[in-house]
């Protein structure tokens, strides 16, 4: 390949760009001129600025994020929340502490791979149901790190619904972003950083607070309704009209379908999140196409298959497994 020869006036362009403050690429290699960086030839974002898309330009992103909220409930002593003891974990004998430890860890560095990245104010609440100090405390030290804070919460009424509500009164104290997360979804390092990049993005072109769900169901494959596909920061993402109990959503959101969201562990709904989808008719509800979070239940959790390769990665780190 020949040397390119106009290393001067490419920085004469980029001055020129920077002044004017206009936005480009370089036609060769698709990287970003203003702002001078190599990505690679990849869209781009800068986090709560602009995000850059080389096939729809830019576009400044007018939903900051300014605080996230995660309320992770765990039940050691419940191998299967809302489900006959018949039924089976895709995992063949997988022991329930084992489960959480690898779900909860693999949350904790999807948080550390954005926050080495960016400034944002994370509190990470541990909700306690029907468990013990010892565990709890392994849990805690499992996770301990000087990037977000994490505060243990036990629950006042136990099971599904006591600790789901013990999420719902814990929310009142949050200030923007809350995060719904069960004891069964395993996390891909991305799963944080596309999610609230998404968040950000999708909110400012559709003027609105919205929903996110980590997940890819395949469930979403057997129903016939109609979508919209939106780009993410890597993915691409469409609307939904049901979800399970992992969830990501606003405070504004919260504070507008109060109702709806306690209503899900104030009675019993067939399914179990049907308040939810009831809030889903007029509110936005996205999920990617390709899952940044598997749910590791009784069937298979997702279309592709890498979800085996993430379970045993963090298996063996938590218990030494093949």
């Amino acid at each position: 390949m020949f040397k390119r020869r106009l290393i001067k006036s490419n920085k004469i362009k980029r001055f020129l760009l920077k002044i004017l403050n206009l936005h480009a690429i370089d036609k060769e290699t698709f990287n970003l001129v203003n702002p001078n960086t190599n990505n690679e030839g990849k869209n781009f974002f800068n986090y709560n600025e602009k995000s850059y898309i080389l096939s729809n330009g830019f576009l400044n992103l007018d939903r900051k994020i300014n605080n996230l909220d995660i309320y992770f409930r765990f039940s050691p002593s419940v191998a299967l929340w809302n489900s006959p003891k018949s039924w089976k974990r895709i995992i063949p004998n997988i022991n329930k502490k084992i489960l959480i430890k690898a779900c909860l860890l693999s949350l904790k560095e999807s948080l550390i791979n954005f926050l080495s990245k960016n400034r944002l104010k994370v509190n990470l609440n541990l909700i306690s149901d029907n468990s013990d100090n010892e565990f709890d405390n392994d849990l805690i030290n499992l996770i301990k790190n000087d990037k977000f804070k994490i505060n243990l919460i036990k629950t006042k009424i136990k099971g599904n619904h006591g600790s789901y509500l013990e999420c719902c009164n814990n929310c009142e104290t949050a200030k923007d972003l809350i995060f719904f997360v069960e004891d069964d979804y395993l996390f891909k390092e991305n799963a944080i950083e596309e999610l609230l990049m998404t968040y950000s993005r999708i909110s400012t072109l559709l003027k609105k607070d919205i929903f996110l769900c980590p997940t890819d169901y395949p469930f979403y494959y057997d129903s016939d309704y109609s979508t919209s596909l939106f780009i993410g920061k890597e993915l691409r993402w469409r609307y939904v009209n049901e979800t399970l109990l992992t969830f990501l959503l606003s405070k504004k959101l919260f504070n507008k379908h109060k109702k709806n969201v306690f209503l899900v562990g104030e009675q019993n709904n067939d399914p179990f999140e049907r308040p939810l989808h009831e809030i889903y008719k007029t509110e936005k509800c996205l999920s990617p196409v390709s899952s940044v979070a598997y749910h590791l239940s009784r069937t298979v959790p997702g279309i592709e298959n890498d979800w085996i390769e993430l379970w045993k990665k963090y298996y063996k780190r938590i218990d030494g497994g093949p």
